[in-house]
């Protein structure tokens, strides 16, 4: 073994430096009410929309559209409400 590899210190660990040890963030992925409620509702808007492209129905496109809305709308007063995930972006603040 050369002195150059017998010179290099092995890295910390957290068994030599106990403050390394890591903090785990906590991440939904969308696991809450207001995601679940918004994602439902915009694929049930989804398939009526395709539903009404494949049958010729402009009135049924809209629809299909409109629950798509109501989908955006509900998934943004559900967050408002307290059933979304909570901002834990301590940097942006």
């Amino acid at each position: 073994m050369s002195d150059v590899a017998k010179r290099q210190t092995p890295p910390p660990s957290t068994l030599t430096e106990p403050k390394l040890t890591r903090e785990p963030r906590e991440y939904h992925h969308g696991r809450t009410p207001a995601s679940w409620i918004g994602s439902m509702t915009a694929l049930v808007g989804g398939i009526v929309g395709t539903i009404g492209f494949l049958a010729g129905s402009v009135g049924v496109i809209v629809a299909g559209f409109v629950i798509i809305g109501v989908a955006l709308v509900a998934t943004v007063l559900l967050r408002s409400m307290g059933y979304g995930q909570a901002d834990t972006d301590e940097g942006a603040k």
